[in-house]
């Protein structure tokens, strides 16, 4: 894959940085994460299972 430089302020750097953390720090983050090991295991869930 081609990389790319390109330039942001520092300011839009630091934003960036607590937007993930808050991400990371989500219910909704850790949900995904489960869900992504899950599929890799092989499982499958219905809507229902998931809460749908």
């Amino acid at each position: 894959m081609k990389q790319e430089l390109i330039s942001i302020s520092k300011r839009e750097l630091e934003q960036m940085k607590q937007e993930l953390e808050l991400l990371r720090n989500s219910k909704v983050y850790r949900r995904l994460l489960e869900f992504e090991k899950n599929i890799s295991e092989g499982k499958s869930f219905t809507r229902k299972d998931l809460g749908f």
